[in-house]
């Protein structure tokens, strides 16, 4: 399958509720690649009357299709990201900075040095998380949009249909994502979809059928979720420098380790993930569906991670560093049954895992083989809905190491 990316004009607001119950429901900054996925099939059914081979393989097949979720811009930030309390955002927007703590816990895990809070450079406030979306400009500078998506609360009251009044006792409302109103032109949401060339022509051909107006979301009767969708060119492939990532890292965090003899890496899910393990419990260890990775090390902080036993891999050793992850209820609708889906955990968006291996370097060309498997076809359930995509050595990470001594 080959990546294209998909823009999305937003031509009314969108409602998309995290929880059912709309009285103490918060809305959402992203529109899931389950509702892109769903708006399109609704959109099939509708115009051909029944679902065919076709509408099988486009939307129940993960090999053939792929839906990503709709962004404000086209990348996600880490759980590792943190920025100042004060003035979060990047210093290429007049802020104090993005500072990624993931080098920090490493050191703590590979050497057992003692490290210091870290504080903002240019106030010393503390540092808290920084999460949503950021992009590069055209000269590879880090920013964050700067057009807001601001989400809404609408209130509603029910009619009463014979006297054409409001309702007695009937009072809802629904929380809505869309763009603050300026002149600068439209504003979009960036997504991707995964297709094989012949699946690829079938979307194509069926948004055009649509005039590219798809309806997302709730309340869709009241004018709410009208959507313009498009898909674009194919994204290329950027491919990562495995070993000259690790080498980086490894001399911030543990430079007595031989970059030759060792090799680090991190396993992102910039996504989501649900992963379940061997008895189909939910779980944050990607361990449990993909076998050569070693389980996730012990809770405690001070433990060091040559003192836990690793897994065997292509003649060395593997171990997972430290993992920066938790879990999320996600909910859904069934539409073809007309009740809610069963709930699920979801492993939540900007997820990271850090793995070290010791090996030769046989071994570790093995472990880039794998890796690069990963990342074509992702890990876990529902990818056909955009969960699950995984992105292996963050050049975030790299980006935005704390400078300072450590």
């Amino acid at each position: 399958m080959k990546r294209y990316r998909v823009k999305a004009h937003l031509e009314s607001p969108v409602v998309v509720r995290r929880e059912r119950q709309s009285q103490r429901s918060e809305g959402v900054q992203f529109i899931a690649g389950t509702l892109l996925r769903g708006a399109l099939a609704q959109a099939y059914l509708q115009y051909y009357g029944h679902a065919d081979a076709t509408f099988r393989q486009l939307f129940l097949d993960e090999e053939v299709c792929r839906f990503g979720p709709l962004d404000p811009a086209d990348r996600v930030f880490p759980l590792t990201a943190n920025s100042c309390k004060r003035v979060p955002g990047f210093s290429e927007d007049g802020k104090h900075g993005i500072t990624d703590l993931l080098t920090v816990s490493l050191k703590k895990r590979l050497s057992q040095r003692t490290v210091a809070q870290q504080r903002c450079r240019n106030c010393g406030q503390e540092l808290k998380s920084h999460s949503g979306f950021w992009h590069l400009k055209a000269n590879s500078t880090p920013t964050e949009p700067k057009r807001r998506w601001r989400r809404s609360m609408a209130a509603h009251v029910g009619i009463d249909r014979p006297t054409q009044t409001a309702a007695e006792s009937i009072f809802f409302t629904l929380p809505a994502l869309e763009p603050e109103p300026t002149t600068d032109g439209e504003a979009s949401l960036h997504g991707w979809v995964d297709a094989e060339q012949d699946a690829l022509q079938a979307l194509k051909q069926l948004l055009s059928q649509e005039d590219h107006i798809l309806r997302i979301g709730h309340a869709r009767t009241r004018g709410y979720g009208r959507v313009r969708v498009t898909i674009g060119e194919e994204v290329p492939l950027a491919p990562v420098d495995f070993s000259g990532w690790s080498k980086g890292i490894l001399s911030r965090t543990a430079p007595e380790l031989s970059p030759d003899r060792y090799f680090l890496f991190t396993v992102s899910l910039p996504t989501g993930a649900v992963l379940v393990d061997d008895l189909l419990r939910y779980t944050l260890d990607p361990a449990g569906m993909v076998p050569w990775l070693p389980p996730l090390p012990p809770p405690v902080a001070d433990t060091r991670t040559f003192d836990t036993p690793g897994k065997e891999f292509e003649g060395g050793r593997l171990w997972c560093v430290t993992a920066v992850a938790h879990h999320e209820r996600l909910r859904g609708w069934n539409a073809a049954h007309g009740l809610p889906r069963q709930d699920e955990w979801l492993v939540t968006r900007g997820s990271v895992y850090a793995y070290l291996y010791e090996g030769n370097s046989t071994g570790q060309a093995a472990l880039h083989e794998k890796l690069r498997d990963l990342e074509a076809n992702g890990i876990g359930a529902r990818r056909n809905e955009g969960f699950g995509r995984v992105a292996v050595c963050d050049d975030f990470h790299l980006r935005f190491a704390p400078t300072e001594a450590i």
